[in-house]
Order: structure tokens, then C-alpha cells, then sequence
């Protein structure tokens, strides 16, 4: 089977604890040299901060690519040049394109304040010079009218200029193939990237997906319940995660974006057995 490509997600750190963890998680993950890192983007005061000041050391500090997210809600449309202007001084020439939390006010005018990423990939593609990326829904977003409804959204962002998806995370290989294959029916043609999470915590992964819609199956509840020791749940963390990507592979998926919650273990005992690499984990 051939050697996929990776992409790695973070969210920026905001203590000193959580940046140790971070520069280790990175270099551990740098180390199969993905195709980029992407790091999470709070809208308002700090938390836009902490993702700029992460973003600028990334690319001082890395020679591969780093992707900034950039999200829309909340955010006039002066606001989001300024960041665009900001990331174009660090050097940043990759987006992930998100609209944020819901606004507000929905009938606001895109010339003022942005209600959807299909408008602020608009907007991207206007000040040019970025590769973008957008987010995609296997099992539907939580705001969507249907599942028809959904893709339409999605295809209006890929139209608008985006090079790419990239999907929430979810647990069986049937449930991307089935949206991969209505996404090519309904017309789109660009890369469509599984998003990948290790199940680091069960119980938290169940709370998580039910916020988001994300189904997470019965027998992999099971599975991690049945676990006697957290070496074993670990191990079984690694496998289902393999075993989801193989599948995929098998269908012809060659990319995989993994979510890697800022841990570095799991993400790269994972990337070691797709990338074909056997070496001892990093704790972090």
C-alpha cells in the first residue's frame, strides 16, 4: 500500500505548560514531514492572539507549511484584511477558511460583516496569493436544512476558490465513502481529506461528537470500555485509527489531516505505521 500524505492540527497553547507540550508534539510530528500544519483560530481578543503569535514562531521556526485558520462570525469585513494583511507579513500563504461560531445577525451584508466561509473564501480569493482550505461534513452539519443542503454549501465554497476540504472527524470508513461519493455526484471534483481523530478519552470523545454531530458507534464505545488498563486502551486507540485509514486507503484515499488534540503520542504512533516507520513513542 503506498505511503499516504499527512497534515497535523493544533490549537495554539495558552499556558507554559501546554507550549512544552506543543513544541514537543511538533517536533515528534514534524518528523514525517507532512504536507502542512494547521493551527485553530479563536475570532475575538486573546484567543485570535495566542493563534497569530503560534502561527508567526511556526514559521519562523519550521520549514514546512503552516495553514492559519481564519474564521468569519463575529468579524467585520476591515477586520478580517487587517488578518489577512498580517498573515501575508509572517509569510503565511495557507488558510483554513471556517465561518466561526453562528452570527447573530444573518441578514448582515457581506460588505460589512461576513456571514459564511463560502463569503470569506470570497474574500481570500479577492486579496489573492492563499491557498485555501475549507471544512466538509460527512454526517452533516449541525446547522444544515438536509444533507443535500450541506453539499451545496460545500460546493459553494470549493467554487469560490478553495483548493480543498477537509472533513470533521468520524469513526467509520462507510461514512466518508458514502459522502465522498455524493460529494463527486453533486459535481465536486477538488481533494476531499478524511479528518482523523485517535480516540484519546472515550468518554470525551462522546461528549464532543455529540456537540458537533459526529456519530460515534456502539461497538467502539464497547471496545474502549472492555479496556483493562490505559496501555491497553491505547493500543486499541492505535489500531482502530489504522485500521479507519487502511480502509480508506483501500478506496483510494491518499491524504489524511489528523486531529491531534496537542498530544503527541497517538498521532505519532499512528503516522509510524501508515508512514511504514517502527520506533518507539514520545510521551508528551
Amino acid at each position: 500500500m503506498n505511503t499516504p500524505t499527512l497534515s497535523f492540527e493544533f490549537f495554539p497553547p495558552r499556558t507554559e505548560g501546554q507550549e512544552r507540550r506543543f513544541w514537543r508534539t511538533l517536533g515528534c510530528l514534524e518528523t514525517h514531514k507532512p504536507s502542512f500544519f494547521s493551527v485553530t483560530y479563536g475570532a475575538l481578543g486573546s484567543a485570535s492572539e495566542a493563534s497569530l503569535k503560534t502561527v508567526s514562531q511556526l514559521r519562523k521556526d519550521s520549514d514546512l507549511p503552516v495553514a492559519a485558520h481564519l474564521t468569519c462570525a463575529g468579524q467585520t469585513r476591515a477586520q478580517l484584511l487587517e488578518t489577512l494583511a498580517k498573515f501575508k507579513t509572517m509569510g503565511i500563504d495557507r488558510i483554513v477558511a471556517l465561518r466561526g461560531d453562528k452570527a447573530e445577525d444573518q441578514g448582515a451584508s457581506k460588505y460589512y460583516h461576513l456571514r459564511f466561509a463560502s463569503e470569506l473564501v470570497e474574500l481570500i480569493s479577492e486579496v489573492g496569493g492563499f491557498d485555501v482550505s475549507v471544512a466538509a461534513y460527512p454526517e452533516v452539519h449541525p446547522d444544515a436544512k438536509s444533507a443535500e443542503h450541506d453539499m451545496q454549501v460545500l460546493k459553494q465554497k470549493l467554487d469560490a476558490g478553495a483548493s480543498r476540504a477537509l472533513t470533521q472527524f468520524f469513526f467509520e470508513p462507510e461514512v466518508f465513502l458514502r459522502w465522498r461519493d455524493a460529494a463527486v455526484k453533486s459535481g465536486i471534483d477538488k481533494p476531499l481529506i478524511p479528518g482523523i481523530l485517535p480516540v484519546h478519552d472515550i468518554q470525551k470523545v462522546v461528549d464532543f461528537s455529540a456537540r458537533c454531530g459526529a456519530t460515534v458507534p456502539p461497538a467502539l464505545i464497547e471496545l474502549f470500555e472492555k479496556s483493562t488498563s490505559e496501555k491497553s486502551s491505547h493500543q486499541r486507540a492505535i489500531e482502530h485509527c489504522v485500521d479507519l485509514c487502511r480502509t480508506l486507503q483501500a478506496e483510494g484515499v491518499t491524504d489524511f489531516h489528523l486531529y491531534t488534540l496537542n498530544q503527541s503520542d497517538l498521532a505519532h504512533e499512528v503516522s509510524n505505521e501508515l508512514m511504514g516507520v517502527h520506533s518507539k513513542s514520545v510521551a508528551a
